[in-house]
């Protein structure tokens, strides 16, 4: 593409990181909250009902029906609190229906939390934003081959960006970030790369889910959370898509990334062995290597 369309396309990525970026993360995180509130209110009514009908029995993860969902839910709520990331009012909730709560730690109030699950940037964050994907949308436009695949890839890049915000703030990464990543890196797949490019992608998103599955099925134990989060699932996959033959160029300059910086962060003291970290920037650098590597050998 010509220089001017590339500095073009650089100030309309500056516009989109200091305006709708930090919109749509306080947008989107509230959705988060609201919609896990919601899932753990239902699940510890459903958890109350269950110690009811079998008083000193528990709810089993693996059983069908409402029971596994209730198991699930109390999985998930036991590693929470192992990780000292449940609130007060949480813990408290748990120890009046019944849940064994010993060992299990608080992490600050329901107020703290709902302030995790927002975003109100200083103008300093809105030019780290703006720089992010100013830079972003340069790129995406020097490397496409026609300006609506650049569009298509500009639109990855933004959701991108808000899903990094998100997860750096609460460990979150969007459902609906993903999946404007998907259907916008599937167009571009199909602009840039032709069907086969958008075949290859599925087809990758399809290997990523299912060995993430077969992963937290096998560190289950290890990793009582899951060893891949959901969020960061659907993130993969929607990256998958997006980057088509470069997936597996992606995937590695993610994973070099982040165990780089976990293994910094060990010899710094900052992290422990078995410590989680927020993985959306490294997922950033997976749409950033894919989409070069797809766009080069197409």
């Amino acid at each position: 593409m010509s220089a001017p369309y590339v500095i073009a396309a650089s100030v309309l990525g500056c516009a989109f990181g200091w305006l709708l970026v930090p919109w749509a993360s306080d947008v989107l995180l509230h959705r988060v909250r609201e919609r896990a509130d919601a899932w753990w209110d239902e699940s510890l009514e459903a958890y109350r009902a269950f110690k009811r009908a079998h008083p000193g029995s528990e709810p089993s993860s693996a059983a069908p029906g409402a029971e596994g969902a209730v198991g699930i839910w109390r999985d998930e709520a036991f590693a929470a609190g192992l990780a000292g990331s449940l609130t007060e009012e949480r813990l408290k909730a748990l120890a009046g229906v019944g849940f064994k709560v010993g060992g299990l730690e608080a992490a600050g109030t329901a107020d703290e939390r709902a302030r995790r699950y927002s975003f109100e940037p200083r103008p300093r964050s809105r030019m780290l934003c703006a720089a992010a994907l100013g830079a972003a949308f340069a790129v995406a436009a020097a490397i496409a081959p026609s300006a609506p695949a650049g569009a298509m890839l500009g639109i990855c890049a933004a959701a991108m960006a808000t899903a990094v915000v998100c997860d750096l703030r609460a460990r979150a990464i969007p459902l609906e970030a993903c999946g404007l990543m998907a259907v916008a890196g599937t167009a571009f797949q199909l602009l840039a790369c032709g069907p086969e490019g958008a075949a290859t992608g599925l087809a990758v998103a399809l290997v990523v889910a299912a060995g993430s599955a077969l992963a937290n099925r096998l560190l289950g134990a290890r990793c009582p959370g899951g060893a891949v989060g959901r969020g960061d699932v659907r993130c993969m996959g929607a990256l998958s898509l997006a980057t088509g033959a470069g997936a597996l160029c992606g995937f590695a300059a993610c994973y070099v990334l982040a165990g780089l910086a976990a293994l910094a962060g060990c010899v710094a003291g900052r992290l422990k062995l078995g410590d989680g970290m927020p993985m959306a920037p490294f997922l950033s650098a997976w749409l950033a290597c894919g989409a070069a590597v797809c766009v080069t050998l197409a």
